[in-house]
Formats: structure tokens, sequence, C-alpha cells
């Protein structure tokens, strides 16, 4: 039966059901997430008498949640795809238009296009938001501020040199000395600067001792560290790599393991809270102990399927806590894009 048919208990039924799909990476489980709560959010809305209006604001924000961080992965758990991450950030902001990560994305997404005029509109906004109240979780963090003023800046640059060559091809009789010297002046060379700057700190690099920005280059230079456990979120896969053998990992995984190596030791281990907005949605509900070890179980699979033979995160039980560490037996490396988003903030 067709989600639209069904009644909203049994949309809630199957929300229930889709929170496990998504905990198996199961492929299509966040479209169907995502196609949950519209319907859901749809039918609630029809009947302000109905006994779930009281749930109308925390579907609304489980469907923005979602759209924003899983709609990227709407094929598949394992690829991202910015067909789907662009359709997916257009539908979040008209269900909630103080987004300002959503406007830098699409700004972004539109820039890879050259399509200036609607990445300049987006990079605006998501400029405006951001000085504004809102969920601290769809903020901007410095990095995604900074570069979103260079692209904004190199946007206007591109319709100013596109305006002046689309004036040449008119063939006006008209006096255009005056911006002859166009190409030359430092509007024009800020373009270069800013594409310089951009290109050299693209990419972020991390290890155990520190951090680093640079090209696609310099990731790649990375990737040929030997007995090194290296997490590469720089392409359209989340890799885990050890030793040139390497497996995929699904977006919550990628994100608990750079936790677990950013934050994690013996003396300092983490317990499940420290992952609770990874677990479908969990700010509406409780993440069991159980859930948090099968997810840990799985994570530790997935480095022995990278070929790694000794267990890297352990378990340190404290009082009535579970929690678990990564031992640091193996150094680490993270790659990600330097305006990445992340669930779990750092």
């Amino acid at each position: 039966m067709q989600l639209r048919h069904k009644s909203i208990e049994e949309l809630l039924d199957l929300e229930q059901e889709i929170r496990v799909a998504k905990d198996e990476e199961q492929n299509g489980a966040n479209y169907r997430a995502i196609d949950i709560y519209k319907h859901l959010y749809k039918k609630i809305s029809a009947d302000k008498d109905s006994e779930y209006a009281f749930s109308l604001d925390s579907i609304k924000r489980k469907l923005v949640w979602n759209l924003v961080q899983y709609g990227t992965y709407l094929k598949t758990v394992y690829q991202k795809d910015d067909i789907a991450a662009e359709s997916s950030l257009k539908d979040a902001i008209k269900h909630d238009r103080y987004l300002p990560i959503a406007h830098y994305r699409l700004g972004f997404l539109s820039y890879k296009k050259q399509q200036y005029n609607l990445a300049l509109h987006y990079f605006q906004e998501a400029i405006r938001l951001q000085s504004m109240d809102g969920d601290d979780r769809y903020k901007m963090n410095d990095q995604q501020l900074y570069q979103c003023h260079l692209y904004l800046a190199n946007c206007g640059l591109f319709i100013a040199k596109e305006a002046k060559e689309s004036l040449e091809e008119l063939n006006l009789d008209v006096n255009l000395n005056e911006l002859s010297n166009y190409t030359t002046s430092p509007l024009y060379d800020l373009i270069n600067e800013n594409n310089r700057y951009l290109e050299t700190h693209a990419y972020k690099m991390i290890t155990k001792t520190g951090s680093r920005f640079g090209n696609k280059e310099d990731c790649e230079e990375m990737l040929e560290c030997k007995s090194t456990l290296i997490l590469d979120l720089t392409g359209r896969r989340n890799m885990l790599l050890f030793n040139s053998k390497e497996v995929s990992l699904s977006k919550n995984p990628a994100e608990m393991l750079r936790m677990f190596f950013l934050y994690s030791n013996y003396r300092e281990p983490l317990d499940k809270y420290t992952f609770s907005d990874l677990i479908s949605n969990t700010e509406f509900g409780e993440y069991p102990n159980n859930t948090y070890t099968t997810n840990v179980r799985r994570l530790n699979e997935k480095i022995t399927e990278a070929g790694v033979d000794v267990r890297l995160i352990e378990n340190k039980p404290i009082e009535d806590r579970t929690t678990y560490y990564y031992n640091h037996l193996l150094p680490f490396v993270i790659m990600h894009r330097s305006d990445e988003m992340f669930i779990l903030s750092e």
C-alpha cells in the first residue's frame, strides 16, 4: 500500500521500522524515512483537531533533520549524490527557511555548476541567516562562514566578468575605454587569489598530532601512509583504508569513527550520549545501551574487514555506563572537505 493511503497510526509504526532499517544501513532507508515524515506532516497538518496535532513540530524537526543531514544519501547509504542533495536541501528550506548551512550547501552546489547568480543568492542568504536566532546545529562553522564570503565575492566578480564579455559582444557604438583595463584590475586579481585559497584549503587532514589544510593532491599523498588507519571522507564514498585495502562506510559509522579517533582514549572513553544525535533522532527518544554496543561492534567489524587484525575500539565499563575508546595501537588520518558538515560537533 502506498504511504498516502496509510493512516497516521500506520505511518508511526513504519517510523519505528525505518529507524531499525537506518541503523542496519539498509539502502533506501534514508529515502523511506524522509517520505514517511513528509506524509506524517501532511496528514497531521490537514487535521488541526487530530490527537496527533501536538507532535506536528516534532515531525517537522525530524523531516528537516533528515533532509539536511541524510538527503545526499537517498539512493544508497554508501554513496553521496549531488542531485539528491540539492533536491533535499531545497525541500528542507521550504519547511524551514532559517537554515544557514542548507543555503551554504546549495550555494556551493550552484557554484560548482557555474550558476553564479543563483549561487550568489544562496550565499547571501546563508550569511544573513547566520546572524539570526535559530538552531545552532544548522549554523555554519567558522571555516564554512569564511569560505561562504569568499564564494560570494567570487560570484560577484564572475558575474561582472560575464557582463563585460557580453557587453563587448554587443558591438555598441559607445566608448568602452573605461573598461579596457578590467582584466588587470585588483578585483579581477582577487578572483584568482580567492580561487587559490579555496583550492589550497579545500581539504583538511587530521592526525593525532595536529591538522593542516591542503588540496586534492595532498590528500592523495596521505593515502600512501602505511600501517595507518585512514578515514577518507573526501570522495563520493566514505572510505576506511589500511595498507591499500579499503571498505565503504555509511555516514553514521564514519562519524562515529571520527569521534573515536579525535576524542577518545583509555582515560577518556565515550558513552552513548556522545553519539545520540546519530541514532535515529534520539533527541526525541532514548538511545538504548544495546544499540550503542551493536553499533560499536559493527564498526569494529568494518575495521577488521579493512585488514586490521587487532581490536582497536575497546570497552571500558564505568559504574552504570557503557563506554568505549580508541586504543591508538595504530595511527590514524582523517581527511575531509574543509567545509564538510558533521552531525557530531567538535
